[in-house]
């Protein structure tokens, strides 16, 4: 378990030692107002860090949260993902980053995001220009600044069943279902996308490893709750063993 954020912790104690001072000069204390508790406070500070702050859950997708999308989380997939240790992500990781979180739409919709569009609500854009985080020109993004973008971003759908469902039905010529050659074909065809390992990952954590055809209907259901509740790396090697 990670310690709260120095900065966060510091203003935190900080504001603590200024109620304390008033509480002891207006006799706060003596009129029912419960004396701080530093054990209190610290189970504040672990409950705001294991909170969930991903993205929204897909339509038809029956759970109520992404998993594994608490401040904690979003700090360790930065943290990953920031090989150099530069305290900050270029676009492509930014993309990694924010898919991290759960978000699983189109690039081009994960850069209207990263440059502060909110276009479909317009108290977002009012919101994102607030938090100064509306900037088409930015090329990185610091884990606060990307936080900043998901929240702001929290009212956007993330996809659906139906549109993973009518994707995959495309790819596999409107069949009910889909063969994994035909899979891997698409998948590792470009150059960023998945490499077969991958692909096999993926496959291996929906419980369809050895498969050979695949039902449409049902991959997308469960691809789509994996991506709410993701698989360790320990259990997708116990899957693919």
């Amino acid at each position: 378990i990670r310690s709260p954020p120095a900065r966060a912790l510091w203003f935190g104690r900080r504001s603590l030692a200024k109620r304390r001072a008033m509480m002891s000069k207006s006799g706060e204390q003596s009129q029912g107002v419960r004396p701080f508790s530093q054990e209190a406070y610290l189970a504040s500070q672990k409950a705001d860090l294991n909170a969930g702050r991903g993205a929204p859950v897909p339509k038809g997708v029956d759970r109520k949260s992404m998993a594994l999308t608490s401040l904690t989380d979003g700090k360790v997939a930065f943290e990953m993902i920031d090989e150099k240790r530069e305290g900050l992500l270029d676009r492509g990781q930014a993309r990694c980053w924010l898919r991290a979180m759960g978000w699983c739409v189109l690039d081009a919709e994960l850069d209207a995001m990263l440059s502060g569009d909110a276009s479909e609500k317009p108290s977002a854009s009012r919101t994102a220009a607030r938090m100064g985080i509306h900037n088409p020109e930015r090329t990185k993004w610091g884990l606060n600044q990307l936080l900043q973008i998901n929240d702001a971003n929290a009212h956007r759908q993330n996809s659906s069943l139906k549109q993973l469902q009518a994707a995959l039905r495309r790819l596999s010529n409107n069949r009910a279902r889909i063969s994994r050659d035909r899979l891997s074909e698409f998948t590792t065809s470009d150059a960023d996308g998945f490499s077969e390992l991958d692909l096999s990952q993926v496959l291996a954590a929906v419980g369809s490893f050895s498969s050979k055809q695949l039902d449409v209907d049902q991959l997308s259901v469960k691809v789509l709750d994996r991506i709410c509740d993701p698989p360790s790396m320990a259990e997708l090697a116990d899957l693919g063993s």
